[in-house]
């Protein structure tokens, strides 16, 4: 028997196996057809396409905390493959076994991109208990000898009002380098431990090979404890993906015979720059999200929370908001924090989920929901379906199982509870809660909120803490799944402070994601273009708050109003703020700023993120960012320096037809572009500010 390579080559993308006489399968390539080279041949046995590790294996520990070189991935060997045609493009499943295992490797190419997606399914086809802790999502070794110059990583550090910042070092610098012709034991890894997944770094990381010109993206995809890791191993460079696992999560999983455990999924795409791979990782989470008629229509929602009520909502105080949000044409108005209790005395008292009759007399919530639709828009409510306060009346009726419990108690975190939605009656109870909600008020829109990390995870009912949390993530997205199947014309936004858990497993059932809480309009810019990494121009919801009501006496100026109206102009609008105390030029100003919005609509849906100057980081002098979708960009230009300045845009990748001001129109706007630099400059006369062009370009 001769040694067999499969290649399976999908958009440009390349994956390309060996199995060897005796046997053993080998990843040998993952990524961009043309830069595929043969290899070492001593070099193929380190390039496996799986790692599973058991509790009843021995460790090589001399790898120290590396996920590599796992007693299943030295062991497995080739059963079966598949290459199947299905409705997002191809899938080839490749099967593996050893004595106690057997994997089902699964790669999903998507039609028109230059990625895939990827997951493992374990099963145990031994007679005894398996007790799993690590399963990879994916691994590539052997692209990058160890200490090649060139090679960088990009991590995404994301944090509460300063999301999606992201980072560049060299791979000498993180420690990913040998002093020998073997392997070190360090390796340089990005994970989350606990139910906020993104309260650390967005869980991507970037691997830039300068040299060749060549960008590789890796996303792993789950909504609480997850790992993505690279290394040297025998002298090549590695990089792996993971949900949960033992050494950084506390995860452990027990088969019993016949049982199955599936992995995270984990998605790759591959291009020559930043820019390109963003750009195709968000077309691949356009294919693989659920469909909901909110990413096609994109409504304007006004918050009444932000700059505004905050969390005190009465009939009183939310009519004239009503008023003037309908004016200014919004189509959805949804009531955040507040509207079940008095004031703002209700942190450590949520749960029950009952609005607080006196703060709406003549009719109640449903007449504040009725008076809303009276004016044009569709009304929605804020809830936090997960936590339940030490002081609420619904503590004693939930019983044992219902919380997250660690150490013998349950845990408590900021004066709350959590609960634990992989519990059956939790489960149904909390169904039963949003479903009456939604039929008592004739809701369009609920904006689901998450506020506390309840940590390492749940040992009710569990083989681990990090097993116990992971139940819980899955049994949350089944929830949600479950209520839009009941109200498929319902819109449910996904909010933790903002973007704490803004990860993409999530994001392929919420239509939109707030992005973050971040309460200063002249900070926001460096959010507004970097959010787009993690979340599709449609899904990624920006605060627009003219008025700052944390500044006693602050009046906004017409450049603030539009600066605030850019600012959320290339994800979704959250507008918010007491706008009625605007003057009438500045409520106009809004209303323009819509209108524009809405006129952008069809092209955002499928426009493409772009960052002519390179991607922004928090303190940056200036923003520049943008959407392109054909033959048409539209771009965001922001002065953020505090002081007159002038900012100088590179269009030179773009064949650039015209430059016009696409909003603010009735603001002044010295810009010219230069047909022979094919360079954008933007003069800004005041110290923070900001402009939107519309650019017309010959399409390649």
């Amino acid at each position: 028997m001769k040694n067999t390579i499969l290649n399976f080559t999908y958009n440009e993308t390349l994956l390309s196996f060996e199995i060897l006489k005796d046997g053993r399968i080998y990843l040998l390539y993952a990524g961009k057809e043309r830069k595929y080279k043969k290899i070492d041949k001593n070099q193929k046995y380190f390039r496996t396409l799986v790692e599973v590790e058991m509790a009843e294996d021995e460790r090589n520990n001399h790898f120290g905390l590396k996920s590599v070189n796992s007693a299943y991935g030295l062991t497995y060997k080739y059963v079966s493959h598949k290459d199947i045609v299905n409705s997002k493009g191809h899938e080839v499943i490749i099967t593996t076994r050893n004595e106690y295992l057997e994997v089902e490797t699964h790669y999903q190419f998507y039609d028109n991109v230059c990625g895939f997606s990827t997951f493992n399914v374990v099963k145990n086809i031994s007679n005894q208990d398996a007790t799993l802790t690590y399963v990879s999502s994916f691994i590539v070794s052997g692209l990058w000898k160890v200490n090649t110059p060139g090679l960088s990583l990009y991590r995404s550090i994301n944090s509460w009002h300063c999301e999606a910042q992201w980072v560049k070092e060299s791979f000498e610098r993180l420690g990913i380098f040998t002093g020998n012709d073997w392997f070190s034991n360090k390796r340089f890894s990005i994970h989350n431990t606990g139910s906020w997944s993104t309260k650390d770094y967005l869980p991507m990381m970037i691997i830039e090979d300068k040299k060749n010109k060549e960008d590789t993206l890796v996303q792993i995809e789950n909504s609480g404890s997850w790992n993505l890791e690279i290394g040297d191993n025998f002298g090549y460079v590695y990089y792996l993906a993971s949900g949960p696992e033992f050494n950084d999560n506390a995860w452990k999983k027990v088969l019993k015979p016949n049982e199955t455990f599936l992995s995270c999924q984990a998605t790759l795409t591959y291009g020559n720059s930043f820019e390109k791979v963003i750009q195709e990782v968000t077309q691949i989470r356009r294919k693989y999200r659920r469909f909901n008629k909110d990413n096609v229509e994109l409504p304007v929602i006004f918050n009444d929370y932000m700059h505004a009520l905050w969390d005190t909502q009465t009939t009183e105080l939310i009519t004239p908001l009503v008023d003037v949000a309908s004016e200014v044409g919004c189509d959805i108005f949804c009531m955040d924090a507040g509207w079940f209790a008095l004031g703002s005395d209700w942190w450590d008292s949520v749960g029950e989920w009952k609005e607080y009759e006196p703060n709406f007399p003549n009719g109640g919530l449903r007449a504040v929901c009725d008076y809303i639709r009276s004016k044009g828009m569709k009304p929605g409510l804020w809830i936090e379906p997960e936590a339940v306060g030490i002081k609420s009346p619904m503590v004693k009726e939930y019983k044992d199982g219902s919380y997250f419990k660690a150490n013998g108690r349950n845990v408590v975190v900021r004066k709350r509870y959590t609960l634990n939605f992989a519990n059956e009656e939790v489960y149904n109870h909390m169904l039963n809660v949003v479903s009456d909600l939604v039929t008592k008020y004739d809701l369009a829109y609920i904006k689901t909120d998450y506020n506390t990390d309840v940590g390492i995870g749940n040992e009710y009912d569990s083989d681990s803490l990090g097993d116990g949390l992971l139940k819980h993530n899955r049994a949350y997205i089944k929830w949600l799944n479950e209520i839009m199947d009941k109200f498929p014309d319902l819109t449910i936004e996904n909010c933790a402070s903002g973007g704490c858990r803004m990860d993409s497993e999530i994001l392929k059932y919420c239509p939109i994601q707030s992005t973050s809480d971040q309460t200063n309009f002249k900070r926001y810019p460096f959010l507004s273009v970097n959010v787009l990494t993690a979340a599709t121009p449609e899904q990624a919801a920006v605060w627009s708050y003219p008025v700052n009501a944390q500044i006693e006496g602050y009046v906004p100026t017409d450049e603030d109003v539009a600066m605030n109206m850019c600012n959320a102009m290339l994800g979704r609008i959250h507008l918010a703020s007491y706008i009625n105390k605007l003057t009438r030029t500045q409520l106009n100003l809004i209303k323009d700023g819509i209108n524009y919005f809405n006129s952008i609509s069809k092209f955002k849906v499928g426009a493409l993120p772009i960052i002519p100057n390179g991607i922004p980081f928090f303190f940056d002098k200036q923003v520049v960012g943008g959407l392109i979708n054909k033959d048409k960009i539209v771009l965001g230009v922001w002065n953020t320096s505090g002081k007159n300045k002038s900012v100088k845009v590179d269009l030179s990748k773009y064949e650039v037809k015209c430059v016009n001001v696409g909003y603010p129109k009735t603001l002044k706007t010295d810009y010219v572009y230069n047909k022979e630099t094919k360079e954008l400059t933007v003069d800004f006369s005041t110290e923070y500010g900001a402009r939107i062009f519309e650019i017309d370009i010959n399409v390649a």
